[in-house]
């Protein structure tokens, strides 16, 4: 199972949310980043929705989605950097979105 070694908190001041990255070891021993930002917009659009789901996403910061998505990326050892960006929709009740990017491209 992966587990957090760092927390960063990103969130600035004039932010209407959150954003926090977190390095991961994942099972197989890389590490990789998670980038994590949450809107206003996007929790109230969850409490709206009545989207226990992504409040309780929202709540933990994105931590259990980011961790669960580290182990599903493909491996830092075979594709270089591995970044992972996180972010709850508020056009879709709060839902968390991914993207993954990676450093090198598949030969």
């Amino acid at each position: 199972m992966a587990v957090v070694i760092e927390t960063i908190e990103l969130t600035e001041v004039s932010q209407n949310g959150w954003a926090v990255d977190y390095l991961i070891r994942r099972e197989d021993g890389e590490q990789l980043h998670a980038e994590v930002r949450c809107w206003n917009t996007a929790r109230e659009a969850a409490e709206r929705a009545g989207n226990g789901l992504a409040l309780e996403a929202i709540a933990d910061r994105g931590l259990a989605t980011a961790l669960e998505r580290a182990e599903l990326a493909e491996s830092p050892a075979s594709r270089g950097a591995v970044v992972i960006s996180i972010w709850f929709d508020p056009a879709d009740g709060g839902n968390p979105r991914h993207i993954v990017t990676y450093e090198r491209a598949v030969e």
